[in-house]
């Protein structure tokens, strides 16, 4: 009787039918996750990008390229331009990667792309999430969610990097070692290096299943909030009393998303209690926001200008 398929293999199930693109860095996670989805029977196109920080990042390409022609896919590559200054913030790579994938995505009509994240990820992203103060933001990563056209799958999060190495270790797969991995200037290896064991050792070993959980309930409640609050999103202007009658989570949750919708960006959470403020207080008429944006109320309403 044939051994049970592995929850690696197993957590691929709910992923769509049809063409996927995987992004492989050639770091364990990735490579584990390309040997498990061409062990369920996909044929994912392979996308790398190359972000040109370390010496060794063009002979990663390489090697995820050969990685990809051993599985017989097609391997797509990606690198940062000649002549731009050089960005080592977590958050620009992440843009400029989100941005490659984008552009493969819609090349190839094929939205899909499936991600290596997994629970320590998920604990990781959580914790930068509260100490950034981000609101109703802090709920970590969607198993599922939309990015500039692609839509994102991160089979993963319930899994933890644990079980991964236990899986690349089964199947004796190669990977790359990525040495900025170990810079505690980039806060998330900060996180992971220093301030998680720390954390282990003076409150407890459960520490990152008790984060992971806090993230998974944030994250079902900011999915209910979001459905409560939905109405109000594709309207032009938002009516005053009946909002002001909403409990206070909902009329904060009912700003963002409609102003996230009315094309205002980068807000913070005195933005949204700024505007909130035209709800209650009759002397204040209109909010600056980003972008020479402003939001006003008149005749019992609040609109975008």
């Amino acid at each position: 009787m044939p051994p049970p398929p592995h929850p690696c293999e197993t957590a691929l199930a709910a992923l769509p039918e049809g063409p996927l693109l995987a992004a492989i860095s050639g770091g364990v996670d990735s490579v584990a996750l390309l040997h498990a989805l061409v062990a369920a029977g996909r044929q994912p196109v392979v996308v790398h990008f190359d972000h040109g920080w370390r010496r060794e990042s063009a002979a990663d390409a390489t090697w995820v390229r050969d990685l990809a022609r051993r599985h017989g896919l097609k391997y797509i590559t990606g690198k940062r331009r000649p002549g731009r200054k050089k960005e080592r913030r977590e958050a620009d790579a992440r843009a400029a990667r989100y941005r490659f994938f984008a552009q493969v995505a819609r090349k190839l009509r094929t939205p899909h792309l499936v991600l290596a994240h997994h629970a320590d990820d998920q604990v990781e992203t959580f914790l930068l999430q509260l100490l950034r103060g981000s609101g109703a933001a802090g709920r970590g990563m969607d198993p599922i969610a939309t990015r500039d056209g692609l839509v994102l799958h991160r089979p993963w999060l319930a899994l933890w990097k644990k079980d991964l190495l236990a899986y690349a270790r089964k199947n004796k797969l190669a990977w790359r070692d990525d040495s900025t991995n170990a810079d505690t200037r980039h806060r998330r290896n900060l996180l992971r290096r220093d301030v998680l064991p720390y954390l282990r050792k003076k409150i407890g070993p459960h520490v990152e299943q008790n984060l992971w959980r806090a993230a998974e309930i944030a994250r079902a409640e900011s999915e209910w909030l979001d459905q409560l609050c939905a109405a109000a999103a594709p309207t032009a202007e938002l009516a005053v009393k009946p909002l002001r009658a909403e409990p206070l989570a909902q009329q904060r949750r009912t700003l963002l998303r409609w102003l996230q919708a009315r094309g205002v960006k980068d807000l913070a959470f005195a933005d949204i209690e700024a505007v909130r403020a035209l709800l209650t207080q009759s002397k204040i008429a209109k909010v600056n926001l980003s972008a020479g944006q402003h939001a006003r109320r008149r005749a019992g309403k609040i609109f975008v200008e």
